[in-house]
């Protein structure tokens, strides 16, 4: 094990050297996703991977990107996407959605996947797009579909936190408020309905109680609330360990 990490960091090192950050950048995310990295190795990849997203990302500000570039951009990796991302916000987003379908017909990245929603909500396109979600095939009209910060849950959701925090912990109400828009992002093409509104709200708040390392300030919560039978609630926030 140690000498395979050793290769590894003695490839990084190279390339660095031959200023292939890219190829360098691909290999570090590719390791970096593995379940299991022995610690004095892991911080060594962490390092040269910031180092080399830094670089990464430097080097493609300079370049100037056009609309042509919009399908590799959507197929390389997170950062370009998110640029492909600013450039279709940026442009008549219909003249692109072949682009968009087949990017989100292969098991888009999750995040690509809500922000190119959000774009083409933005834009009202009324023409019908489908999407791979966990192995289902969604088909959805973004014209339809309403806006996260306006959708009936969300708002119900939101006032559920105002009531139990806005009083006694500001700080942690906006910590909620941030990863409760979060989740409905993820949820897209789904809004979050009225009926959903508190096991989400509540499923909130033990998701930050949890992130804060505060297991006895969830469960005084959710008894003095009583609401432990809503904290069932799964959220799309665990799954993808945001």
């Amino acid at each position: 094990m140690d000498t395979y990490y050793e290769d590894i960091l003695k490839k990084v090192e190279n390339l660095k050297q031959d200023e292939d950050y890219d190829a360098c950048l691909k290999i570090l995310e590719e390791e970096l996703s593995m379940p299991y990295i022995p610690k004095e190795y892991e911080d060594q990849l962490v390092d040269h991977y910031n180092e080399c997203r830094s670089v990464v990302r430097q080097n493609r500000k300079a370049k100037v990107y056009d609309e042509d570039d919009i399908a590799d951009l959507l197929n390389g990796s997170l950062d370009e996407a998110f640029l492909a991302i600013e450039q279709l916000k940026k442009s008549n987003i219909r003249n692109h959605l072949t682009e968009i379908q087949e990017y989100l017909k292969n098991e888009p990245h999750y995040l690509v996947r809500s922000f190119l929603m959000e774009a083409m909500m933005e834009q009202n396109i009324t023409d019908e797009i489908t999407v791979m979600i966990d192995g289902l095939e969604v088909v959805f009209t973004p014209c339809y579909i309403e806006a996260v910060m306006e959708s009936d849950g969300v708002i119900k959701a939101i006032d559920y936190l105002r009531e139990w925090f806005e009083n006694e912990d500001p700080t942690f109400l906006m910590m909620c408020v941030e990863s409760l828009v979060k989740e409905a992002y993820l949820k897209l093409p789904f809004n979050v309905e009225e009926d959903e509104a508190l096991a989400l709200a509540v499923a909130i708040v033990c998701y930050v109680f949890i992130a804060s390392e505060n297991r006895e300030g969830m469960d005084a919560f959710l008894q003095d609330k009583n609401l432990k039978q809503y904290a069932g609630y799964e959220l799309l926030l665990n799954r993808h360990e945001m």
